[in-house]
C-alpha cells in the first residue's frame, strides 16, 4: 500500500505464486441457489448475489457468458427427484428455471444420454 498509494486495493499473498492456495480454486461460476433449502440464508443471498454479480458486470462493461445449467435425470427414479429440485428452485425464485424433455436436451447437449 506503501510502494502504490494511487491503488484503490492491494492483494496480500503469502506465497511466491499469486493464487497458489485457495483463492486459486475459484471455478468462476456464479451459482443460482438452486440447491439451498428454501427461505435460507445462503439461499436468498445466492439468488441475490447472482443478480447483483450480472448488474456489476452490465455496468462496467464486463463480459460474461451466462451459459446455464443442464440438470439431466439419467434413470427414471431420477425424474421425481429433478422436479423437487425444479420445485426448490422456484421457491427460491431463481430465475429462467425450465424443465425440458429428451428433444430439447438432445439440441442443446447432442451427446447427452
Amino acid at each position: 500500500v506503501r510502494r502504490h498509494p494511487s491503488l484503490a486495493f492491494a492483494v496480500l499473498e503469502k506465497e511466491q505464486e499469486l493464487a497458489h492456495h485457495q483463492s486459486g480454486h475459484n471455478s468462476g461460476v456464479i451459482h443460482s441457489g438452486i440447491y439451498y433449502q428454501p427461505g435460507s440464508l445462503k439461499a436468498k443471498l445466492c439468488v441475490q448475489g447472482a443478480a447483483l454479480c450480472y448488474k456489476y458486470c452490465d455496468q462496467k462493461g464486463i463480459p460474461y457468458k451466462q451459459c446455464g445449467k443442464l440438470i439431466v435425470a439419467v434413470e427414471q427414479d431420477e425424474i421425481p427427484r429433478l422436479k423437487a429440485l425444479y420445485q426448490r428452485g422456484l421457491q427460491n425464485n431463481v430465475p429462467g428455471l425450465k424443465l425440458i424433455g429428451a428433444k430439447e436436451i438432445q439440441a442443446k447437449e447432442p451427446f447427452c444420454r
